[in-house]
């Protein structure tokens, strides 16, 4: 390839850095030979020959120099000179898979523990820790079909949305797999893929919906795996609140199962694989074999081939008139060999190094940045050192409120002018206890988006809280004024009890003395008596005080942990929006 000055460059220019040192050892070295040199003005030449051997510190001095030049190569090396490229070869892979998981009410049902959805999840995360190549993308579907991802070769984005998914955030209850079906093949369709899957997470399809599902696959070039899940027993479907189950219009117990027999002749149709649940991992190794033995008997390309251009580091050509110099200077001896040695250990040493700010450096620390790394303890659940790490305020706060610093996580929320920012801000002070300025936030939330449905909900538990702390001031205040007016009616009733002894002693003064002090044991016994049950009065009315505090508390957390930090709200306005802007009529009998 013919050099080019304007294509030429360095591939890594902070390394001229170097030149500064090298730079003061040059001027160092020409000072001290200036010192050397300056016993010519003072001694005649005839006799400065005798106090130096000349030959000897000329060649010394040149060996310097030598050196110096070396190293002035070596910078220019490392630093990557540049003026050609080569094309490289980039292969992907085409293969697509889009995963179908039925979000039906009927996969609540907790006959497989802690129930059929969770279960389905969690396979659902293996199948996306075994994608490492090709595009991946998810389904949902109720009483309709919503793509909660596109196909993506990021199989971790389609990971972050799983844990919000639930039965409770489908738009319209009931189960049409049939509708699933033909939107992942549309995906499919759309990406222009040669070669897909389509994997179904379910408990069961209605016999109606059978020929339909076995048309649509036999009419496209995708294959079919179905993940079974669920038991033939079945099990009732628990209602959100602990309200009790599930029932049909008769006022019985619904009960669904796993409807084996019809997802069999799918299966047996359309050659689909068929793998029930396991408590291993038996099932997803199936459908990663299965689905790798279809990608080898398809006779279409599974990878497409990219060219992408590189900048060709020639640097490496230097270090031949290194080697050459260094060569030259070890044969002559001018230098010590261990100073060229020195040298070659610094510039390495150098050459491994990039210029960074000044930190204990981790393993990490050479391949991540902060975020990502933040972004990796995140993940673990490690929410302190995510907090610390994030450089991003959103992702610091997020991180913050996962910890628990309700408080530090709304001032880093308040300074960012999103909705979701003021929602989780919102939050967060309803979480710290500060409720009158959550309701504050809610309301102006409110004001910007008035179909925010989680801000909707979340500003009704604040002001039922609200109402409740209103309520328990005034009771405790109707508590202080009754002990008050009970207090003043004992004092009054003490005094008539004092003047009415008194009248006694006056009139009985003519009575015995036995007999006297008889009836005065007798009124000490009853006072201290009153006193004993006024005492033990006032205890059980503190106590009950007490009691009403610590059922308030108890109530007010349990109020707060209602409050939703999860985007499911965001996730369910979506597809109820979409829902309505394709005016389906529901027609369905059965709700799961």
């Amino acid at each position: 390839m013919p050099f080019n000055l304007q294509d030429f460059h360095f591939v890594r220019p902070e390394y001229f850095w170097l030149l500064i040192p090298f730079i003061g050892i040059l001027l160092a070295a020409k000072s001290y030979s200036k010192n050397r040199n300056a016993w010519h003005k003072v001694i005649s030449p005839h006799l400065l020959k005798f106090l130096f051997i000349g030959e000897k510190q000329t060649k010394t001095r040149s060996g310097h120099w030598l050196a110096l030049i070396i190293t002035f190569i070596s910078i220019l090396a490392i630093s990557g000179p540049s003026f050609r490229q080569k094309t490289v070869p980039v292969f992907e892979t085409e293969a697509a898979q889009v995963i179908l998981l039925d979000l039906s009410l009927s996969m609540d049902a907790n006959d497989i523990k802690p129930s059929r959805l969770e279960r389905a999840k969690f396979k659902l995360l293996d199948l996306l820790s075994e994608t490492n190549e090709g595009t991946v993308g998810l389904v949902v579907y109720a009483g309709d079909a919503f793509v909660i991802s596109p196909l993506t070769s990021d199989a971790k984005t389609v990971t972050n949305m799983v844990p919000t998914l639930s039965t409770g955030i489908m738009p319209v209850l009931g189960s049409r797999p049939d509708l699933a079906i033909a939107k992942s093949i549309s995906l499919l369709e759309n990406a222009k893929s040669t070669s897909g899957q389509i994997v179904w997470l379910t408990d069961g399809v209605e016999q109606k919906y059978v020929d339909s599902i076995v048309e649509q696959i036999q009419q496209t070039k995708f294959n079919l795996s179905i993940l079974a899940i669920g038991t033939k027993q079945g099990a009732p479907i628990p209602l959100p609140n602990q309200n009790g189950f599930l029932k049909d219009s008769s006022g019985s117990i619904v009960v669904p199962k796993l409807q084996l027999t019809e997802l069999n002749e799918i299966a047996k149709k359309i050659d689909a694989g068929l793998v029930q649940l396991t408590a291993n991992s038996d099932d997803i190794e199936y459908l990663k074999e299965l689905h790798q033995q279809r990608l080898n008997n398809d006779d279409n390309p599974q990878e497409s081939e990219q060219v992408i251009s590189r900048w060709i580091d020639d640097g490496y050509w230097l270090t031949c008139i290194i080697l050459l110099l260094m060569l030259y200077q070890l044969i002559s001896r001018k230098t010590p060999f261990n100073l060229n040695a020195i040298g070659v250990i610094a510039l390495l040493t150098a050459a491994s190094y990039t210029p960074n700010e000044a930190h204990a450096l981790s393993w990490d620390d050479l391949w991540l940045t902060k975020d990502q790394q933040a972004k990796k303890a995140f993940e673990q659940g490690e929410f302190e050192q995510a907090a610390s790490l994030f450089q991003n305020q959103q992702w610091r706060a997020s991180s913050q409120y996962k910890q628990g610093e309700y408080s530090q996580a709304a001032e880093n929320f308040k300074t960012l002018e999103t909705e979701n920012s003021q929602y989780n801000y919102a939050t967060s002070l309803a979480k710290s206890g500060e409720l009158q300025a959550a309701l504050d936030e809610y309301n102006s939330l409110l004001e910007k988006t008035p179909d925010h449905e989680d801000a909707q909900y979340n500003k009704k538990i604040i002001e039922k809280l609200l109402e409740q702390q209103k309520q328990q001031q005034q009771q405790n205040q109707d508590n202080k004024d009754s002990d008050e007016n009970k207090e003043e009616e004992q004092q009054d009733s003490q005094q008539d009890s004092d003047s009415q002894q008194k009248d006694n002693e006056q009139n009985e003064s003519q009575q015995e003395q036995k007999e006297q002090e008889q009836e005065q044991q007798k009124q000490e016994q009853e006072q201290r008596d009153a006193e004993n049950a006024e005492n033990k009065e006032q205890q059980v009315e503190l106590s009950k005080d007490e009691r009403d505090k610590a059922e308030k508390d108890q109530a007010l957390e349990h109020w707060l942990e209602k409050i939703p930090d999860d985007p499911g709200g965001l996730l369910r306005r979506k597809m109820y929006r979409e829902y309505q802007e394709r005016g389906r009529q529901q027609k369905e009998e059965k709700l799961w």
